[in-house]
């Protein structure tokens, strides 16, 4: 079930991907050539012009994107297994890197929650052409941030003798499945964040 679980959360969010990319190329094709795309995002462009909060913010997102891609994979990594069980060196990796991605998260939160405060102006972004990468890149930053929570909590009270056998089964199907989806609004935040910063450059 977990597995089935995997691969439709992971085909959803390539299938988003996907339309998205469609979506912008059918648009470049028929829109005038003088067109101003919408989609650029302005909200915090002061700070980011500045060199050192620039570089900053990129090392942060690099190393969060990264530990993300760490923590997922070795977690994953145990649907290639007959029984599907994370142990051995898989369970040493995945509990490695974590601390990592805990740090990682709270990082990126802080650097992007101002950037990512919802406006009145996103309702009209979702329904203009080519703009709703900013609306989306929001969601999916309070989506992973929402679901991060119950992701780490949940593993650090199945660590401890607080609950039953079958509680702790439980807290680690809670942790399972919010990792599932953590892990695609993660990725897909930040495929946004590389579309808004692309349209961004482009003046």
């Amino acid at each position: 079930m977990y597995r089935t679980a995997v691969t439709v959360v992971f085909l959803s969010a390539l299938g988003i991907i996907a339309a998205d990319v469609v979506l912008r190329l059918v648009l470049r094709r028929t829109s005038p050539p003088n067109r101003v795309t919408p989609s650029r995002d302005r909200e915090g462009a002061e700070s980011a012009n500045h060199p050192v909060v620039g570089w900053l913010r990129v090392v942060v997102n690099l190393v969060g994107l990264a530990s993300l891609a760490m923590v997922a994979s070795t977690g994953f990594s145990a649907l290639l297994t007959n029984d599907n069980a994370m142990t051995g060196d898989r369970l040493i990796w995945h509990v490695g890197t974590a601390p990592a991605f805990a740090l990682a998260a709270v990082a990126v939160t802080l650097f992007w929650a101002h950037r990512n405060r919802f406006s009145s102006a996103d309702g009209s972004r979702l329904t203009s052409a080519g703009a709703w990468a900013v609306p989306l890149r929001k969601l999916f930053f309070w989506l992973a941030v929402a679901l991060a929570v119950p992701t780490l909590l949940s593993i650090l009270a199945a660590m401890f003798p607080l609950f039953g056998s079958d509680d702790q089964q439980d807290l680690v199907c809670i942790h399972r499945y919010c990792a599932l989806l953590l892990s695609a609004a993660g990725f897909l935040f930040a495929y946004f964040a590389l579309v808004t910063w692309r349209e961004r450059s482009r003046d």
